[in-house]
């Protein structure tokens, strides 16, 4: 993330911060203490994991340090709600300190949505999806639009633009410093339309982008299904995934030697039993390569099931 995008980010979270009524109580040098069995967080906050080496290192920050940047947080009935800053609260939780510091303002529940977004897109460790989340939400709130809204809206504008919205969405997304509107709907915003079970993964932080991205190529939801499981389970890699998820091929040495010994002549000289099992070998391969796969040869000698009484040329083993 660049400095200037960082800066961005920055003043328009500071510049919405600073438009709202202070309501803080009595303000220490790091913000208010605010008991933290008052804050209530809320339930449609932006961030959804935190890693759990990530958590401890600031658990131990905050056990040494105490908690150095304050949450913020606006009036409810009794007691506070988290708009930003949950990470800090619940490393003060198992640090074991009974309050945090904080700024406290009056917010309307889509002021409270703006700011969060904002604030979570200046983490360094956003994942694909968060980040959309925050950035349509950033959007719908600055063109006064529902968060649903946003994505027709992006392809509409690519299709036929019209001055007015793509000013609007230059400013905006110039203001998130995430890239252009263009860029975004075209490739970041594709990750919507990943399965929802995907999805649902990588918001609980059990599954990351990438291999997330491997199992959405996949067509077959079966076979997607048996990777996503063995992904979570033995910890598949990207290339894993995809190697796993390619039809079995032919070895070309193999299709060589067949296609030499298909020949009139060497199946004249097979016997009565091993002709017949012969065509059925073929009709089945036949029904195979056409795309028939469903296709019973009908012979009443199973190209499965008959042994041979001496060993043909179509056994390559």
């Amino acid at each position: 993330m660049s400095k200037a995008a960082k800066r961005s980010r920055a003043d328009a979270f500071g510049s919405l911060l600073g438009t709202l009524p202070d309501l803080s109580p009595t303000t220490t040098g790091t913000g208010s203490a605010v008991p933290l069995q008052q804050i209530k967080v809320r339930s449609n906050q932006p961030r959804r994991h935190f890693g759990e080496a990530a958590l401890a290192s600031l658990v131990l920050s905050v056990k040494e340090q105490g908690v150095l940047q304050p949450v913020l947080l606006r009036p409810v009935a009794e007691g506070y709600e988290l708009i930003a800053g949950e990470r800090r609260v619940r490393a003060a939780q198992l640090a074991g300190l009974s309050e945090i510091p904080a700024v406290v303002r009056e917010a309307t529940d889509e002021q409270a949505d703006l700011l969060a977004a904002l604030e979570n897109l200046q983490r360094e460790d956003l994942n694909p999806l968060d980040e959309v989340d925050a950035t349509l939400t950033i959007v719908a709130r600055q063109l006064n639009i529902p968060h649903s809204d946003v994505i027709p809206l992006l392809h509409a504008q690519r299709r036929n633009p019209q001055t007015e919205v793509v000013e609007q969405l230059d400013a905006a997304f110039s203001q998130l410093g995430r890239g252009t509107w263009r860029s975004f709907a075209s490739n970041k915003a594709g990750v919507l339309r990943f399965p929802p079970d995907l999805l649902d993964l990588m918001r609980q932080g059990t599954l990351e982008y990438t291999r997330a991205a491997a199992l959405a190529r996949i067509k077959n939801e079966m076979l997607r299904l048996q990777l996503t499981q063995r992904t979570l389970a033995e910890g598949l890699s990207v290339r894993d995934i995809a190697l796993a998820a390619k039809p079995e091929q032919p070895a070309p040495e193999q299709l060589k030697r067949v296609r030499g010994l298909l020949d009139e002549r060497r199946m004249a000289r097979l016997s009565k039993a091993e002709q017949t099992r012969a065509k059925a070998l073929l009709q089945e391969l036949e029904s195979l390569l056409s795309g028939n796969s469903g296709t019973v040869p009908t012979t009443k000698t199973s190209a499965l099931n008959v042994k041979s009484r001496r060993a043909t040329p179509f056994c390559s083993d």
